[in-house]
Formats: structure tokens, C-alpha cells, sequence
């Protein structure tokens, strides 16, 4: 069987590359002689980090915020012709697939008038051209608060042969926007069930801060956001801010903890490089509270090292995922819909914060109530874990049936 993943972002989000491992994981193991070959906005970055085959997704345009305007309209009027049937686009790896998979994640959503939803649309309207089905694989759907977008995406969503979606409201994201597709089924985060490896640097790099600090470690993640739901973006950028610095000094006064701040997510644009606000919430704070770990491990790596921290508190969703997967207890800091849905599927709702309600002291309770509650969250999640993993995998199961 031939499958084509489509929809893929940039293996610099450790994220959204250990969704794509975690898919090939799954599809090989339950669909032995398959092969796969993956369509990436940024093939130049992912050709060099997949086993498998990259190209660009077909029609590829910038999704970069500073791009202007004009090109952004040229960009409407080069995509509207495919989603409007005017137009259809060439591809060998189309024909050459027997299914087409939507690849996970959280990218079929529009905050306004979105030409990023438009291309990734038109990546799925593609299989259609060609007669493949598709399956939409463990996927957030939504928001949508754009009109427009909302017609659109429910007209490529109806069609779709299966919709996994990874939390309950994505489902009422669908119901919202009239989606009539009912093989609708809800399963955890492909992340789950993402192989991690024994790393031997890591092993030695934690060998190495254990030798100067004998307290716990707690690990966080920390990323950049614009709050595209409220005015004062900069009132609610420096309170997460805040907050932030003063769980890490509460941390080390009060646990005697030491803070490691994970690389998740490098690129593919300084927005999305989470050193870079790592670094900005590190200014005065001394070196032996917290240090940023400012390399590029592989999202394999990243499990591993998220295995051996006593805590973990995440604003990006997947290290949450990896650190929940081996059992860590994580406080969640939810920027979308995803986090918290995701949490609460596990049980977890006392431990998640939206990232626009933030605030120093309340956040410190709830760190504060994981903490305490730490040696139950581990049983708790040693007791889940396993099934949830299987669950994860049930959309790699279903690509044989079609």
C-alpha cells in the first residue's frame, strides 16, 4: 500500500515532527509492507530529517507573517481557482497513492481571513481530484471565525472519507460550522504513541547537572505568542512573562528545584524559535534556578530527556505530551483549544491554564497542587498511558480498511 501524508509543517517544531514519527510508528507497525512518502511545506528542512521521500506540498506559498499584503492577495487568487474546481494541479505522488493522510495537528483554523487554511485545503481538495480517500488524522479543528472560512473548510471537510479528531471540541467546531461528514471518531494525540530513544549526551548532560544541583529538575516550555483574541497583546505578553519568571524563582524557593527550559520548537521563523523568549524570560534570573538547554535535539531525544524531570510545566502541547507519555506529572499552559482538550481527556482539567488568563499567584497554586499530588499523577498516568497509546493508534489501523 502506498500512503501519502500530507499537510506536513517543519521538523524544527519537535512537535509537529514527532506527530509524523509517530504516524509512520504506527502505520508501519500495523500496515507492514506500506510505503510512505511525505509533502511538507518545508521539504528543503524536512527532506534532510525523514527517512521517507519529502517534496514541497503542491501549489507551496509563504506563510511567513511579514510577508506583505500584495503577496498575500496573489496568494488568495493562485489558491481560489483550485478550491473552486477552476483549476486542479498535477501530481505524481497523488497518483502513484492508494490513500491520502491529512497528517496530525492543529492547523485547520482561521482567527480571520486565512491564506495559510487556504493552502492547506488545497493540499486535501488535491487527493479528491485524483479519487484517493483521506483520512484526516488525530486533529484539532478550529476555530473558525472568519465566514468565509468557515464555508470553505466544511466544504473539503465533508468530503473526507474518515475525521480522527484528538479532542471533544473540535467536534463542536464541526457541528458548528454545519460539517455533515459523520465518520467522525475521537482518539488521543498521535504524539502518544511516538517512539523515544535511550540518548547516551542526554544521560551525560543530566549526569553533569544532577552534579551541581541535588535537587529536583523541573522542565518547561515556554513559546512566543501574538494573543490574537484580546487588544492589549502587550499587557498579556509581559503577565505570561511574569508569570513565568516567578514560578522559577518559587521553585527554587520553596522545592529547592532547578528549572530546564526544552528546546520544542527551533523555526522555521524567529516567531517560532522558542530560545529567543527562553532567553527574554531568563534575564536577572540566576544560572543555577534555571538554564535554557539551547540545543537541537532530535524529537526522539526530547522524550527521553523529558523522562528524567520530576515535573513539567508546558506551554507548547507536545512537550506536554511527551513529558504525560512517560508518566511525568505537567501543569499545561493552553494557547489553543487543543491543550486543554487533550488534558481533560486524561483527567488532568486542575492542571491547565489558558495562557490569557495567567497570573503569577494562582499559577503557583496549581504548580504547587501538582507538586504535591506528583507520586499519584505518576500512578494515575502509569495506569492510562498504555491505553491511551493503543487508542492513538487506531487511525493507522483504519488505512488498510480503505
Amino acid at each position: 500500500m502506498n500512503i501519502l501524508i500530507i499537510n506536513a509543517h517543519s521538523s524544527k517544531n519537535k512537535g509537529d515532527a514527532g506527530i509524523v514519527l509517530s504516524m509512520i510508528d504506527a502505520i508501519k507497525k500495523h500496515n507492514i509492507d506500506c510505503s510512505i512518502r511525505i509533502h511538507s511545506r518545508f521539504p528543503e528542512i524536512d527532506n534532510e530529517f525523514y527517512e521517507e521521500q519529502v517534496t514541497s506540498c503542491v501549489d507551496n506559498v509563504s506563510i511567513d507573517p511579514d510577508t506583505s499584503k500584495i503577496e498575500k492577495i496573489g496568494s488568495v487568487l493562485r489558491l481560489l481557482p483550485y478550491l473552486k474546481n477552476l483549476r486542479k494541479i498535477k501530481s505524481d505522488d497523488y497518483e502513484w497513492a492508494d490513500v491520502v493522510v491529512s497528517c496530525g495537528g492543529g492547523f485547520l483554523l482561521s482567527h480571520r481571513f486565512s491564506v495559510a487554511l487556504m493552502q492547506h485545503l488545497v493540499q486535501i481538495k488535491t487527493a479528491f481530484n485524483y479519487g484517493k480517500p483521506v483520512v484526516i488524522y488525530s486533529q484539532s479543528i478550529g476555530p473558525f471565525y472568519n465566514t468565509y472560512m468557515q464555508k470553505l473548510a466544511k466544504e473539503i471537510l465533508d468530503q473526507v472519507d474518515r475525521i480522527f479528531l484528538r479532542e471533544a471540541v473540535s467536534k463542536r467546531w464541526l457541528e458548528k460550522i454545519g460539517c455533515s461528514n459523520e465518520n467522525v471518531v475521537l482518539v488521543p494525540d498521535s504524539a502518544f504513541s511516538m517512539q523515544e530513544v535511550i540518548s547516551p549526551r542526554i544521560d551525560s548532560m543530566m549526569e553533569d547537572i544532577k552534579e551541581l544541583h541535588d535537587g529536583p529538575i523541573i522542565g518547561f516550555t515556554v513559546r512566543d505568542w501574538n494573543f490574537p483574541e484580546v487588544k492589549d497583546t502587550h499587557l498579556y505578553r509581559s503577565k505570561y512573562i511574569a508569570s513565568i519568571r516567578y514560578a522559577i524563582q518559587h521553585i527554587h524557593q520553596n522545592y529547592k528545584g532547578k528549572v530546564l527550559l526544552m528546546p520544542q520548537v527551533l523555526g522555521p521563523n524567529a516567531f517560532n524559535d522558542d530560545r529567543i523568549i527562553s532567553r527574554e524570560v531568563l534575564e536577572g534570573i540566576d544560572t543555577r534556578h534555571a538554564e535554557l538547554l539551547a540545543f537541537d535535539f532530535h524529537p526522539r531525544e526530547l522524550k527521553y530527556l523529558y523522562s528524567k524531570m520530576d515535573m513539567f510545566v508546558g506551554t507548547r502541547m507536545h512537550s506536554n505530551i511527551f513529558a504525560l507519555s512517560n508518566h511525568i506529572p505537567t501543569v499545561a499552559i493552553n494557547y489553543e483549544h487543543k491543550t486543554r482538550g487533550i488534558m481533560e481527556m486524561l483527567g488532568l482539567h486542575d492542571y491547565v491554564v489558558d495562557i490569557s488568563d495567567i497570573e503569577p499567584d494562582s499559577f503557583i497554586q496549581m504548580i504547587d497542587n501538582c507538586w504535591l499530588n506528583r507520586q499519584e499523577l505518576r500512578v494515575k498516568l502509569a495506569k492510562e498511558i498504555p491505553f491511551v497509546v493503543e487508542e492513538a493508534e487506531l487511525p493507522a489501523q483504519i488505512l488498510k480498511v480503505l
